[in-house]
């Protein structure tokens, strides 16, 4: 309505009619372009998108500048043509870079996948309506006979015909996604744009979003690994991959229905999604530890912080990073809800069980917390003391190959001394993808990680802990990530590793402080507390 209401000002502005009709006209298209610009600068204050802005009363601003000499000069037909020039290239430029459409898989009423692509490059399009405008604008210029402009026009006609194939298959094809997502009106979503992490991160969080009742959808951002998600991630819920415009995409399939978006990755393109501001952002990140990744300072940007505990709330404020205080809802951590306490005092375990889970070295050597390449050590040393082990790396890991050889060679340890002495040692696909971290945790007497989320789910259990500190002190490595104030310190070097394994596996020390570190960092929460909250929270949010 307010597109037609400009376009009708600025027609009345330079049209051949009263000054004060013409004098209105420009004045009220003014207002609208004014109002717009105006939310243009809020949006840019924000550090928002500006796509929420109708981009067609743009062109209609352009097309007026473009054609008004030619007003101003009396060649109205000139203008005319301008205009239509200036348009032709509004509709031709979106094409340029909308590649892909939009498309999906288990959503129903919709085939699975990417349409049948045209046989015509998407280029075409733009190319055959800049030189047909072109060409009848130079027509029109130089006083060609109407018989020319004409031929010129069917020509270009049955050219956009044929070059149009691409487009009309996208913009059909798209028609079909949005018909499909209105029938299943899903009231909660996922916003992804990580990366090869997908698989796992989807799957930490989907099954406690499906617990709330509501229907759920995930959008995905980068197509690169959407097979990799698709075939590894084990989601029940419909999938739907944006094309190449984002931006545009998001604008025509965030549904009415859809009332809020999770994110469990913090990719700087969330911003595309969260400049919906009808819709609730809600961050869960992909694991509770007191690595950076969980107090970045653009976690503040969301509507709403779920947390485990009272630690996830401290770990901002440690790091002078301020978070509105009604933003956090304190939850405990779902995915933590089937790890089971410990039965006897780890002293009374004859021949122990030790979960030994690195995390991955990270982009940054300033976040490289990982222990595993000191790890051929540390599993040596717990079977030189009669433990099993279950080894469980990161799956990030796999992506290097010094990572992987390392990897390799602990399984080659653990498999000799299975052989040799009959000791059930798990890893591999078993610990790796039969297994979840909960089975490990559960199936472990004790545990050695990292700076870990894994550290997080397991302090669940009560049961022992040690966490790998590879450049600072034990002093200074506990002042720094408070989940190891509880736990016992090997240092990076190994020097201590024998004296942390007699007081881990001995008298334990720290058995009952561990209780009250439980409560500060996964909450007050018991049995199936947490994931009830969770789903609880979900329902409120989507107003169920």
């Amino acid at each position: 309505m307010l597109t037609a209401l400009v376009a009708l000002g600025l027609v009345a502005a330079v049209a051949p009619i009263p000054i004060p009709w013409r004098v209105l006209g420009g004045a009220l298209a003014a207002v609208i372009l004014a109002r717009d610009i105006g939310a243009l600068i809020r949006s840019l204050k924000k550090k928002s998108e500006w796509h929420a802005l109708p981009r067609w009363r743009f062109w209609l601003l352009l097309a007026a500048a473009a054609v008004w000499p030619w007003i101003r000069d009396g060649k109205p037909d000139v203008a005319v043509l301008g205009c239509a020039a200036v348009f032709a290239l509004a509709v031709a430029m979106p094409s340029l870079s909308s590649g892909v459409p939009p498309y999906a898989h288990n959503l129903p009423g919709l085939r699975d996948g990417r349409p049948s692509a045209s046989k015509i490059p998407l280029i075409s399009y733009p190319v055959v309506s800049v030189v047909a405008v072109t060409a009848l604008i130079v027509a029109a210029m130089s006083d060609a006979r109407a018989v020319v402009v004409v031929a010129i026009g069917l020509i270009a006609l049955m050219a956009w015909g044929g070059a149009a194939d691409a487009v009309v298959r996208r913009q059909w094809h798209t028609y079909r996604l949005v018909r499909a997502l209105r029938a299943y009106r899903p009231e909660i979503g996922i916003g992804f744009a990580g990366r090869s992490g997908g698989p796992w991160q989807l799957r930490m969080w989907e099954p406690y979003l499906l617990r709330s009742g509501l229907k759920c959808v995930i959008y995905n951002v980068n197509e690169k690994y959407a097979d990799m998600i698709l075939e590894d991630g084990g989601l029940e819920s419909p999938f739907v991959q944006l094309g190449p415009d984002v931006d545009g995409d998001l604008r025509t399939i965030l549904m009415p229905s859809l009332t809020t978006l999770y994110y469990v990755q913090n990719a700087q393109t969330n911003a595309l999604f969260m400049a919906h501001a009808r819709i609730t952002h809600v961050w869960l990140n992909h694991g509770d530890s007191d690595k950076p990744a969980n107090f970045n300072a653009r976690h503040a940007l969301y509507d709403k912080l779920v947390v485990c505990g009272k630690a996830g709330i401290d770990r901002y404020a440690n790091h002078d990073i301020y978070v509105e205080p009604d933003k956090f809802e304190v939850l405990g951590r779902p995915q933590a809800t089937d790890v089971e306490p410990a039965n006897v005092p780890i002293a009374d375990v004859e021949n122990p069980v030790v979960f030994y889970g690195p995390t991955w070295h990270g982009l940054d050597p300033k976040v490289n917390f990982s222990s595993l390449e000191q790890g051929p050590e540390i599993v040596r040393q717990l079977i030189g003391r009669g433990a099993t082990v279950l080894f469980r790396p990161h799956p990030l890991s796999y992506r290097w190959r010094i990572r992987r050889a390392v990897i390799h060679d602990i399984h080659s340890i653990l498999e000799e001394d299975a052989a040799g002495s009959g000791r059930q040692h798990v890893w591999g696909d078993r610990a790796e993808k039969d297994w979840s971290v909960v089975d490990c945790s559960n199936a472990a007497d004790a545990l050695i990680s990292d700076v870990s989320s894994v550290v997080s789910d397991f302090l669940q259990s009560t049961k022992p802990y040690a966490m790998v500190t590879m450049r600072a002190t034990a002093e200074d490595f506990r002042e720094e990530f408070p989940v190891a104030q509880t736990g016992y310190v090997i240092l990076g070097d190994l020097s201590n590793l024998s004296e942390v394994l007699d007081d881990m596996l001995g008298a334990d020390p720290f058995a009952k402080a561990r209780g009250e570190r439980k409560r500060y960092v996964l909450g007050d929460f018991a049995g199936q507390e947490s994931a009830d909250a969770f789903a609880g929270f979900v329902r409120r949010l989507a107003g169920k």
